[in-house]
C-alpha cells in the first residue's frame, strides 16, 4: 500500500510464483476480529445516553485498525495429544498442507530451542509454551529511511491459540523475510485448523524517534478541565472532543 508522494510508504513484496497464490496483506482495518465487526455499539434495551458497547472505544478502535495484517499464507493443521511418555504432558504437531510453497531450501515451519529463552521466561505457564516454533513469513517488507515497523498479535484477535513472539525490525535497511517465532498456547487435545487468510500477524509502521522521558506532578488544572468537558455529554465524548480521524482509513 501507498500513501501520496512524499507520504510513507510500506511495500510488501514476495516471490512472483507467489503473488497470485497467497493472500497479501491488507490494511488492518479491513481485517478486524470477527467479535468486533459483529458488536453493535449499544446494548439492547440499554438507555440511549448510557456508554454503549466496547464498539464505541475509539482506543480499542484505532489499535484493532492500526498498520497492516498479514494473512496466513496457507491453511494450518495443529494436533495435540497426550504424552504417553510422560503423563500430563501434551505434545503439539503443526504442519501445513504438503505443497512447500517456498522450495526446498526454505521450509514452512521451523523451531527454536528453549534454552534461547530460558526458563525464566513466562511462556511456561501454558501447557505447550515450552515448544517455540517458527512461521516462515513469505513477505519482504520495505519502509523509507528511518522508518522500521512492529510485529505483533493481531490486536484483541483471539480466535485461536497462536501467540507470537513480538518483535521489531529496522525494516529500511534490513530487506529480507522476517519469520514469526510462535506457540500455540491451546491446553486442548484434539485437531484443529487454522483456516488459510486468517489474521497472523500485525504491521505497524513507525518512525524511529528519540524521546525525553520526564517524570512531573500531574497538572490538576488542566485535569479538571478535560473531565469537566468530558461531563457536557453522554457518550462518545473522547471521540468527538480529543480524538483525531486516521488519515489513511
Amino acid at each position: 500500500m501507498f500513501w501520496k508522494k512524499d507520504k510513507p510508504y510500506i511495500k510488501f513484496h514476495t516471490d512472483k510464483t507467489l503473488l497470485e497464490l497467497i493472500p497479501h496483506p491488507v490494511p488492518s482495518n479491513k481485517a478486524m476480529p470477527d467479535w468486533f465487526k459483529k458488536l453493535k455499539p449499544s446494548v439492547k434495551g440499554q438507555d440511549k445516553t448510557d456508554v454503549g458497547t466496547v464498539k464505541r472505544c475509539m482506543p480499542v478502535l484505532d489499535a484493532v485498525s492500526q498498520g497492516f495484517i498479514i494473512p496466513l499464507w496457507a491453511d494450518l493443521k495443529v494436533k495435540v495429544e497426550e504424552d504417553e511418555e510422560n503423563p500430563g504432558d501434551l505434545k503439539v504437531w503443526v504442519n501445513f498442507p504438503e505443497i512447500n510453497l517456498f522450495g526446498d531450501e526454505q521450509p514452512l515451519l521451523g523451531s527454536h530451542t528453549w534454552t534461547q529463552v530460558s526458563n525464566s521466561c513466562d511462556l511456561k505457564k501454558f501447557k505447550l509454551g515450552k515448544v517455540l516454533m517458527k512461521f516462515s513469513n513469505p513477505w519482504t517488507i520495505k519502509t523509507p529511511k528511518g522508518y522500521s515497523v512492529q510485529f505483533k498479535n493481531p490486536s484483541s484477535n483471539w480466535s485461536n491459540d497462536i501467540q507470537l513472539l513480538e518483535g521489531v525490525v529496522d525494516t529500511d535497511e534490513y530487506y529480507a523475510p522476517v519469520n514469526f517465532p510462535f506457540v500455540w498456547t491451546g491446553s486442548e487435545v484434539g485437531e484443529f485448523i487454522i483456516p488459510k487468510g486468517t489474521p497472523i500477524a500485525q504491521v505497524i509502521p513507525f518512525k524511529r524517534n528519540n524521546y525525553v522521558l520526564k517524570v512531573e506532578e500531574l497538572n490538576y488544572k488542566k485535569h479538571l478541565l478535560v473531565n469537566n468537558r468530558l461531563k457536557t455529554k453522554f457518550y462518545d465524548r473522547y471521540k468527538s472532543m480529543f480524538w483525531h480521524k486516521r488519515k489513511d482509513r
